[in-house]
């Protein structure tokens, strides 16, 4: 990321003083957000539809068969009641499960059922799912008719064998006929309406009676979207859609621009709680809800199960056995890896000595966590690869941003063989303000917590050393501005000298510097509109302050505290992950910011393991609306096209599941398809244990 220009830097500043109060949150649920709440059915402030709920069901009146006045005829089918259901069908055979009929503001006909024999294999995991399905939608009690629609095109557009054809948004109309079988239940044929799309079916089963209904349904559908900021004011909103026009006759936008959603300029953030405490209960199955049964929509219900029915400390010890497996080379740089490939073929991050420090990072608290052994080999191993990416340009000024075995013949794109005695190795430049984060975190938080053994003191001499030649030398870090502040800073906590100590506080003084930390050091969201990226390192940059501060008890850290906790305040409603359990860990934020780091806990569920490239767009659903706003519209580089981006942000586990989650932007809409899988678990390590070590994350949750 580069760094925000001049102009960019005081217009963020004023936005931010002009519109901080227009940021929040607009929900006005019973914080919905943790854990207990899915035992209440979350109806109020429910935003455009998720595509799981019964409103899309058929009309009864567009092709009711029956005569007669059903409103003034006895119902044969009562209010209320539970029941068992054991059926066969054609497509996959025997099942059995419960069917439900209520006469509540929900949906009045439930279906929850289970197969015999259908399973669906993880590719990653050794696990050959169960497949469960549920249908919601709505029953005549008097003339036994059910009607439920079933969603086709999703999000993943390609899985396996199947790809999403041009008829998939057509969804598939199935109704059922219900005949008394005796006193207590009722044989139910099923079968789809003509479509033409050749996705037929048909169905019978048996109800029998169970029980009457409890005051939760057997299942409640809990996804919603949430706006996640207050409308434009008129003036800006007219100025921004004249300024666009020209970009919003673009043919991408052919299909949304006389959109209400559209127009109106709003985005949403998922609240999608559906089936959580069932897929802790089921680990070993998944769950189709209101779509049709195939290998994609199989697909689709996995991601979910890969984020929700793990915990988290269960994903954590997943994710830290594949890192150093899979996600870090012979060097112990964070790198991609070709799954399945034997030899493992691996491509180095471009971004490796960031990565390469928040993964350090992880396995810090970790060890300070668990004392693991295993952690502080991994720590040590990126403390090593750290000072090899600072020593192999032999250039004080500079540093490498990753380093690989060498590869003859292949010294480009930025790649250079390194002169003696670093000859076996190539390093990537350039240098950049990104990079110099991993090494500002790397060697802070190993001066202050690698264990006080002197069989370490090596490692504090290298840190001292390589922290003084960055104050001294490097271009990166001598920038008048941050990291001018941190390199001195850092310099001065690991050799003790008085000019370190000097510039680090001349610029510390500087009121420009110390009111943007204060105000929350960059963390804007404007309108659906942000440096995501730029969000991730700033975190990472605030979180190298507070530790140089709280070690060295200089520098008020009461200032940094302010940031991480306004930093909420502007950013409370875009679902960040690291910044919450940053700001939680190290700060006391008012009690009104619990639901802030409560939806970043939402976050860690929702990201699943394995991570793994899929074929994802979510235009194919008909739901899915464009952002009238470009990504990053300061850039001014998109009016022939690109910066799209969506008004609806899914949740992790249906975004292209292979990036690290943490700079990826959340409305973007698409992502590839391939065997390459790239960071691993880095992002997710981190935040958990930060949030462990500190207390923010429990072991059961």
């Amino acid at each position: 990321m580069k760094r925000l220009p001049v102009w960019l830097l005081v217009f963020c500043l004023g936005l931010t003083l002009a519109f901080c109060a227009g940021c929040g949150d607009d929900d006005d649920d019973d914080n919905d957000d943790t854990v207990d709440d899915d035992d209440t059915v979350d109806d109020d402030d429910v935003t455009p539809d998720d595509d799981t709920t019964d409103d899309d069901t058929v009309d009864d009146d567009s092709y009711d068969d029956d005569t007669g006045d059903d409103d003034v005829a006895e119902p044969m089918i009562p209010a209320n009641v539970v029941y068992e259901v054991t059926g066969t069908d054609s497509r996959f055979g025997d099942y059995s499960g419960r069917v439900e009929i209520r006469d509540d503001d929900g949906p009045s006909f439930i279906r929850a059922i289970a197969y015999d024999d259908l399973t669906f294999a993880d590719p990653r995991l050794a696990i050959d799912y169960e497949v469960h399905s549920v249908w919601t939608g709505e029953v005549n009690r008097v003339n036994g008719l059910v009607d439920a629609s079933l969603q086709v095109a999703d999000f993943i557009t390609a899985y396996g064998s199947l790809t999403r054809g041009a008829d998939a948004r057509i969804p598939v109309l199935v109704r059922g006929r219900a005949t008394p079988a005796d006193r207590d239940g009722f044989a139910v044929d099923f079968n789809n309406l003509p479509d033409g799309t050749g996705r037929d079916f048909t169905a019978t089963e048996t109800w029998t009676y169970l029980e009457e209904s409890d005051d939760v349904a057997i299942f409640v559908n809990r996804d919603k979207w949430v706006v996640s900021h207050e409308p434009m004011p008129d003036w800006l909103h007219n100025l921004v859609f004249i300024f666009l026009h020209t970009y919003h006759e673009l043919a991408f936008y052919d299909d949304y621009r006389e959109r209400d959603e559209f127009k109106s300029g709003l985005h949403y953030f998922p609240h999608f709680r559906t089936d959580f405490k069932w897929y802790r209960a089921n680990p070993g199955a998944i769950r189709v809800v209101n779509h049709w049964i195939d290998e994609i929509s199989m697909a689709e219900a996995m991601l979910r199960a890969r984020g929700y029915a793990p915990t988290l400390a269960e994903k954590a010890a997943m994710f830290d056995e594949e890192m150093p497996e899979l996600f870090l080379n012979e060097i112990g740089f964070v790198s991609e890896a070709l799954i399945g490939s034997a030899p493992l073929e691996q491509t180095e991050s471009y971004d490796g000595l960031l990565w390469n420090g928040c993964y350090l990072g992880s396995q810090v608290f970790r060890y300070l966590e668990t004392g693991e052994q295993d952690a502080l080999d991994n720590w040590l191993t990126i403390l090593d690869a750290q000072f090899l990416a600072h020593d192999i340009p032999q250039d004080p000024t500079t540093f490498a941003r990753t380093v690989r075995m060498h590869i003859a013949g292949e010294a480009s794109d930025g790649w250079a063989q390194g002169d003696p005695p670093y000859e076996a190795y190539d390093w990537r430049d350039p240098a950049n303000n990104d990079m110099i984060q991993g090494l500002f975190y790397a060697y802070a938080l190993s001066w202050i917590y690698l264990p006080e053994d002197a069989a370490y003191d090596d490692y504090r001499a290298g840190i001292a050393e390589r922290s003084a030649r960055l104050a001294d030398s490097c271009g990166v870090a001598l920038d008048g501005e941050f990291n001018e502040i941190k390199a001195h800073w850092l310099a001065w906590m690991t050799t003790g000298e008085q000019t370190y100590y000097d510039r680090y506080r001349e610029l510390w003084n500087d009121i420009l510097w110390r009111t943007w930390i204060g105000m929350g050091n960059g963390m804007l969201y404007l309108w659906g509109v942000s440096d995501w990226s730029g969000q991730h390192l700033d975190t990472i940059g605030q979180l190298v302050m507070w530790f140089l501060a709280e070690h060295t008890g200089d520098g008020s850290i009461e200032t940094i505290n302010l940031g991480l906790i306004n930093g909420m305040r502007l950013n409370g409603v875009t679902r960040q992950t690291l910044w919450p359990i940053a700001a939680y860990a190290l700060t006391d934020p008012p009690v009104e910011l619990d639901e802030v780091v409560e939806e970043a806990i939402w976050t860690l569920r929702e990201m699943p393991f394995p991570k793994q490239r899929i074929e994802v767009d979510q235009r194919i659903d008909e739901h899915w609306c464009a952002s009238p706003l470009p990504s990053l519209f300061w850039k001014l580089d998109y009016f022939q096209g690109g910066r799209h981006q969506g008004i609806y942000a899914p949740p992790f586990f249906e975004r292209e599941v292979a990036t690290n989650y943490f700079v990826a932007g959340p409305f973007q809409y698409r992502g590839g398809g391939s065997d390459w899988t790239d960071g691993g678990g880095a992002d997710y390590l981190h935040a958990y244990w930060m949030g462990r070590y500190f207390g923010v994350i429990d072991e059961g949750m």
